[in-house]
């Protein structure tokens, strides 16, 4: 049986939705809860965000992935801004 670990939180189920395809993308499982709710998302949204697990032998490939991918958003905002 796999050790689930969390990865990651973030605000919305959009948001959750694509972490998990990047990560899909490099083969890597994921899943979504929602805290507090036991794992029913609220009809009208979400009030505690959305936690992102990955098994505990993907965890070292997955953080490598949203950090090159947090990078990768930080310099195209920055270009966006006229910023170099």
């Amino acid at each position: 049986m796999k050790k689930w670990l969390l990865l990651t939180n973030v605000t919305t189920e959009i948001e959750a939705d694509i972490v998990i395809a990047l990560l899909e993308q490099e083969e890597i499982p994921a899943r979504k809860a929602f805290p507090g709710s036991g794992n029913l998302k609220a009809t009208y949204g979400l009030i505690n965000g959305v936690e992102i697990y990955v098994p505990e032998d993907w965890m070292e490939q997955a953080k490598e992935i949203l950090s090159a991918d947090q990078q990768s958003s930080a310099w195209e905002a920055d270009q966006k801004n006229g910023d170099s």
